[in-house]
């Protein structure tokens, strides 16, 4: 991934980080590391390579996985662009669920349908938005939360 890529720089200012877990936010909760391309665990700096067996060193794009919650954000309305964000963040659900309503309601969006278990949520807004709206807003509701205390 490019460095101009707007996720790539979202997930770097989340915080995503390898190890040591080092708490940046009171309610942060420690989450494993998972290496993208394989979709497999990172454990002290390497991931096993399901396509030759081998244990290599990781590097590029990771993820985190549970506890973390994974964030969908995406935009149904008519005439609007068809954008989707995703992210995966280290808080407990609930805390998220109700900065992601805050934001919906501070900002009188129109929310199409939301859905919330232990580890995902799922937000579908159905309010007239361009591309850079939409950025802005999801960058809000999944991001915001570490500037909360």
């Amino acid at each position: 991934m490019e460095a101009s890529d707007p996720l790539a720089q979202f997930l770097a200012d989340a915080r995503l980080r390898s190890q040591p877990f080092h708490r940046e936010h009171p309610d942060e909760l420690h989450t494993p590391s998972w290496h993208a391309a394989s979709n497999r665990p990172i454990v002290d700096g390497k991931f096993n390579d399901p396509e030759t067996g081998e244990v290599r060193d990781a590097g590029g794009l990771v993820f985190s996985g549970p506890p973390a919650v994974d964030i969908i954000i995406t935009n149904i309305h008519e005439g609007s662009s068809n954008n989707i964000f995703r992210a995966q963040l280290p808080f407990h659900m609930e805390k998220l669920l109700v900065w992601i309503l805050r934001v919906v309601g501070e900002r009188k969006l129109q929310l199409d349908s939301l859905n919330a278990t232990s580890y995902a949520i799922r937000v579908v807004l159905s309010h007239e938005l361009n591309e850079g709206q939409f950025h802005e807003i999801a960058y809000e509701m999944a991001g915001g939360i570490w500037g909360q205390q």
